[in-house]
């Protein structure tokens, strides 16, 4: 099987076919990555090309053509090197993409080229752009963005000019301290100087259990629907100055690794060689390994999470903005 390089061109549908049709040749492709035998660098390749396909889809969904057909040469260079590896024959020759465009294909070359306002560079063209490099032209139809035509910079609205995480802390205080005077004025003093002193108690309470509500419910959810108990092999063992760790492996069909660590008494522990585990399969973001004690952990914390979060969500509607509706009622 020989995998071309060559792209067909810079629109949105074209582009969108060749990333179906590579992410269909990696569906159909006969490699498993976990045969006994398997080099190494072949189950590298394969997950080249699988992160290539996946950032490849990312960037078409934010029309970063460029972005598109560069992860797509990346993957198809990935596919050619463990070809290579399973047959014993000579790694594919890289060719990076045009530097002007990647729309036109590999590089045939390397040019002297002068950017507007730089230094002079060497730079991989396609044939067409040496041509005409040689002769003085422009390259074709550039997509570079140090050929395109300087543009008048837009104006920003406020929401774009503004660092809204330096705001996030003053805007909370000044909530905070408004809510405060907003007690005083409408002669609710006692509340208002409870409020201050321990206003925050609740309101921290809430956001911290409700993330930990939050997340081991869907941990849990994810593992009652997709977990399986899976052998999880030994791979190391780690030492810190006040630590022992153990560290097994879970690997799945596209040849990641994923990490399972529990902490041991000492160095004198020996490691199991397998340990049951629970893996949890993901989407985009890769899967989880969980501990066996997971399916009884995860309840547990649901379970004392949801009352916590329960009463102190309350205790916080309670005191804002209950009492100032209290004190407002006639």
């Amino acid at each position: 099987m020989r995998y071309s390089r060559r792209h067909k061109g810079g629109r949105g549908p074209e582009l969108a076919a060749e990333v179906t049709a590579f992410g269909e040749l990696l569906a159909v492709y006969p490699f498993q990555p976990g045969t006994p035998g398997t080099p190494p660098e072949a189950v590298a390749d394969w997950a080249r090309a699988l992160d290539a396909y996946e950032a490849a889809g990312r960037a078409l969904r934010r029309d970063g053509r460029e972005d598109v057909l560069r992860h797509l040469d990346d993957g198809m260079h990935a596919m050619g090197c463990l070809e290579s590896r399973l047959t014993g024959g000579p790694l594919p020759m890289r060719l990076p993409l045009c530097f002007f465009d990647p729309r036109h294909g590999p590089s045939t070359a390397e040019v002297s080229w002068t950017p507007p306002d730089g230094t002079p560079r060497r730079v991989p063209v396609c044939a067409a752009d040496e041509v005409r490099l040689r002769e003085g032209s422009l390259p074709i139809a550039s997509g570079h963005p140090a050929r395109r035509p300087a543009t008048p910079t837009p104006s920003l609205a406020l929401r774009d000019r503004a660092d809204w995480n330096k705001l996030a802390v003053p805007g909370i205080i000044a909530a905070f301290l408004g809510y405060a005077l907003a007690l005083f004025a409408v002669g609710d003093a006692g509340w208002a100087v409870v409020y201050l002193a321990a206003g925050h108690v609740p309101a921290s309470f809430a956001l911290l259990s409700g993330i930990a509500l939050f997340s081991s419910a869907s941990a849990l959810w994810a593992l009652t629907r997709r977990g399986h108990l899976t052998e999880a092999a030994f791979d190391r063992s780690e030492k810190t100055s006040s630590e022992h760790k153990h560290v097994h492996v879970v690997t799945d069909v596209s040849g990641r690794r994923y990490e399972h660590v529990r902490k041991v008494s000492g160095p004198t522990v020996k490691p199991l060689p397998h340990r049951r585990v629970w893996y949890v399969p993901g989407h985009e973001d890769g899967g989880k390994v969980l501990g066996p004690w997971a399916v009884l952990g995860l309840p547990v914390a649901v379970l004392v999470a949801l009352p916590v979060f329960t009463l102190s969500a309350a205790a916080t509607l309670y005191l804002v903005p209950g009492r100032l509706f209290i004190a407002l009622l006639p």
